[in-house]
């Protein structure tokens, strides 16, 4: 939904001239895969407009975008001093602006957004973007072995070590250009794995990174992979993230940042210790990004939402309650967001009585 500090909801089009017409425009974008495809969707139709912008990402609700002339928009985020705010749906949302605008965003863009924060791509993103799917794996790398280690789609037994999934694949004895069986023979073996002794959620989260859409003329092998790599980026690297996303960036640095990411997230949820309340499981660890709060809420929790908080930073997956509403100034989805706090028992107490 798109809406704007001055009136309780705006049209596309009340939205869209703040892109075109605005002196100076501000995008403050949440932690997520989406919010960054969003974001740059929306910068790259100031800058067709030659108005002048600034993309940042920030891992909480601001205390206030007042302070200067610029006209401020918000993605993922409900600030309600900006002038406008995408807050719900946000990749399609922003591809709608963006075209309402006159712009021309990149449709793929959209769609990995889509993909990243757990929605739909909407019709027009995909007839826009004409992506046809194949039997597979969605990762983002023609390497399969470093596309399986660090894919965060999943968790299976060779997440976060690429000589492990290496070895996955030795035993597979996959042809050097694989057809759609050897395709479909890869993705049996992940699901196979990465479900087993796993939560029941497992089953539906694997499913969806399987069957990808094939990007044939982007910088990455599907759309799925794009999509994570977005995410990863969105937490730990969001200048890099934009840059990438603006078509400004080196696709190895994504991919560097990509892989440092996976492999953070794994190994975190495969050592982390569990403690579980009522609706809720508690993970106290170090590196408390979004992914991690993802990956242990579908494929080792027993409870509907998951809270990884440490490190000053806390992130909330759910599976029905809104995830921004229950996390203390939290930015992102409905059923993934962050913040940032100094008070881990505090906010702890805080999401469990929210749940």
């Amino acid at each position: 939904m798109a809406t704007t500090g001055r009136s309780a909801v705006a049209s596309e089009p009340d939205a869209a001239s703040v892109l075109s017409d605005a002196e100076f425009v501000r995008v403050t974008a949440a932690p997520t895969g989406g919010s960054v495809a969003a974001a740059a969707m929306l910068a790259g139709a100031c800058d067709e407009h030659a108005v002048p912008f600034q993309v940042r990402v920030a891992r909480r609700v601001p205390a206030s975008l007042d302070g200067d002339a610029a006209s401020h928009v918000t993605v993922g985020i409900d600030q309600e001093d900006a002038e406008a705010s995408v807050t719900d749906d946000v990749a399609n949302e922003a591809f709608a602006l963006a075209q309402a605008a006159g712009s021309n965003p990149d449709p793929v863009l959209a769609f990995a957004g889509a993909v990243a924060d757990g929605v739909e791509p909407s019709s027009d993103v995909r007839e826009a973007a004409g992506l046809d799917r194949r039997p597979g794996v969605g990762v983002p790398t023609a390497d399969l072995a470093a596309g399986l280690a660090h894919s965060t789609r999943f968790h299976a037994s060779f997440s976060g070590d690429e000589q492990a999934a290496g070895a996955t694949l030795a035993e597979l004895e996959l042809p050097p250009e694989l057809d759609e069986s050897a395709r479909r023979r890869l993705a049996s073996v992940v699901a196979l794995d990465a479900t087993e002794d796993a939560s029941p959620r497992a089953a539906d989260t694997v499913a969806a990174g399987l069957r990808p859409h094939a990007t044939p003329e982007s910088v990455f092998e599907t759309v799925e992979g794009y999509a994570d790599v977005l995410a990863a980026l969105a937490w730990d690297s969001p200048g890099l993230g934009v840059a990438f996303a603006l078509g400004a960036a080196d696709r190895t640095d994504a991919v560097e940042a990509w892989r440092a990411h996976a492999r953070d997230a794994h190994e975190t949820v495969r050592v982390a210790d569990l403690a579980r309340h009522r609706g809720v499981v508690v993970v106290d660890a170090t590196d408390s990004q979004p992914a991690v709060a993802r990956l242990v809420r579908d494929y080792r929790a027993e409870e509907a939402a998951v809270l990884a908080v440490g490190d000053g930073a806390a992130a909330l997956a759910t599976t029905d309650a809104d995830a921004r509403e229950a996390l203390p100034d939290g930015v992102g989805t409905s059923r993934l967001a962050a913040t940032e706090t100094d008070d881990e028992d505090a906010l702890v107490e805080t999401v469990r009585g929210a749940l």
